[in-house]
């Protein structure tokens, strides 16, 4: 049997051909000009396809093995996807949103206690810590990516989305054997690798892929419906829920309760659900200091329930009591980036929200653009209810899941974290498109029919 997406990639590609042709006929003198043309776009398409690919594949790997690889490889799908920038691939207005907050990040830099004063360049590790030079790049390299996918054929975006749901699928059912054995396939791994990890470290690691699997979850679900798989879909949402609470990653577990309940609303009020989530953030942004202020001083940790409440919850409210005051005495230009590090008694690593991060490190015009951003990227999702409700509820998950967990547990600068949210938005662009070739309900493919 014929297989539609290999059709419809012979058919573009006729159609290319015949393009080429009409004009060779109009000027028959530049016949080479335009077939060398299209040869080069051939190779570019293959190239890009060979990209999303790339991307599809790897992830689950990275999920389960290591997180911190996330950086590394959108780092370098970003620098393969260079070639592809120009006018016809220029970044969306949320580059620019996020240019200026890096502008600001770096000029912040001057005032903040964290900047070392001579950085030695001849040492990884001296360069590596410096944070606003690992933005420019991520910046750059990150956006490439995300701009590059937006390109990328239905056929491939089908393809790779596929790919990627079903690789995290699988991840799903491994995390609940490792969720029952104390990680000790992920141990073995480790071991073979010459690069032992401890038992509750190698834990600890093999439930970070949860946080990734509860950013895409939607997506993910989306796509293997679309492909007509239950019982994929039963073994990535069962293996998922079972693996998060037997780990007990709370941020994964409120993602996905608040997620879920993102996208029902989204597809049962529509563009009235979406104005809500957009302004429930820019005020999660705006009013981050205060809420945290109030909230902190009226609970106590022994009025938080059981060992969790009197252990993680319990440290995360007293970094939050530390940090609204903190931002407090310098809410308009911030302690400067990185200026969380300079309490390390009172901030273990982090503030574990990003709203207070920026705040505290940016001030009120890093807070201010990064909830101009947020504002963007739900504007963006409403215009998308017109020709795809369910997939504008999905990316409205996806969104909300992401803030959640970034609220609660990790630093907004992590490299590896913010790769993850590149992809986040590259996976809902593969599903959406993937959505526009192949119907839902089992049709025929009339799009991918000649006349």
């Amino acid at each position: 049997m014929t297989d539609p997406l290999a059709l419809q990639d012979d058919l573009n590609t006729i159609d290319d051909f015949e393009a080429a042709a009409s004009d060779d006929v109009a000027a028959p003198h530049e016949v080479v000009e335009p077939v060398v043309k299209v040869g080069v776009w051939a190779a570019l398409e293959h190239w890009r396809t060979a990209l999303a690919y790339i991307a599809a594949v790897l992830t689950p790997v990275i999920a389960y093995v290591g997180n911190l690889g996330f950086a590394p490889l959108v780092a370098l799908l970003g620098i393969g996807a260079l070639v592809f920038m120009g006018r016809k691939n220029a970044p969306s207005a949320a580059f620019g949103i996020l240019l200026a907050l890096l502008i600001w990040a770096l000029v912040s830099m001057t005032w903040s206690p964290a900047t070392p004063v001579h950085p030695d360049f001849h040492r990884y590790k001296n360069i590596e810590s410096i944070t606003g030079m690992k933005l420019v790049f991520e910046l750059a390299f990150y956006g490439a990516f995300v701009t590059a996918m937006r390109a990328v054929s239905d056929v491939t975006a089908a393809r790779a989305s596929l790919f990627l749901a079903i690789g995290l699928s699988i991840m799903a059912v491994l995390l609940v054997i490792e969720s029952a054995d104390g990680a000790i396939l992920y141990q073995s791994i480790k071991a073979a690798m010459h690069n032992k990890a401890r038992p509750d470290l190698a834990t600890r690691n093999v439930a970070r892929a949860c946080y990734v699997a509860a950013v895409l979850f939607w997506p993910v679900v989306l796509r293997l419906r679309q492909a007509h798989l239950p019982l994929v879909i039963a073994a990535f949402v069962g293996g998922l829920c079972i693996s998060a609470f037997v780990f007990r990653v709370d941020s994964p577990i409120m993602a996905l309760v608040l997620g879920s309940v993102v996208f029902v609303a989204v597809r049962r009020f529509g563009v009235a659900a979406i104005w809500t989530l957009l302004a429930g953030t820019v005020v999660y942004f705006a009013a981050a200091p205060l809420v945290a202020g109030v909230v902190t001083h009226m609970l106590r940790p022994h009025e938080l329930p059981g060992q969790v409440g009197k252990l993680s919850w319990a440290v995360r409210l007293d970094i939050w009591r530390f940090v609204s005051a903190e931002i407090l005495q310098n809410p308009l230009r911030g302690w400067g980036l990185d200026a969380s590090r300079s309490w390390p008694r009172d901030i273990p690593l982090h503030p574990h929200d990003a709203a207070l991060q920026l705040w505290l490190e940016l001030g009120v015009i890093g807070a201010a653009l990064a909830a101009l951003f947020w504002a963007f990227l739900f504007g963006r999702i409403a215009n998308l209810l017109a020709t795809d409700r369910t997939m504008a509820a999905a990316s409205a998950a996806t969104a909300v899941a992401y803030l959640t967990i970034g609220a609660l547990s990790f630093g907004v600068w992590q490299e590896w974290w913010l790769a993850v949210g590149a992809l986040a938005v590259v996976t809902c662009g593969l599903v959406g498109a993937a959505r526009r070739l192949l119907p839902e309900d089992g049709q025929e493919l009339t799009e991918l029919t000649p006349i």
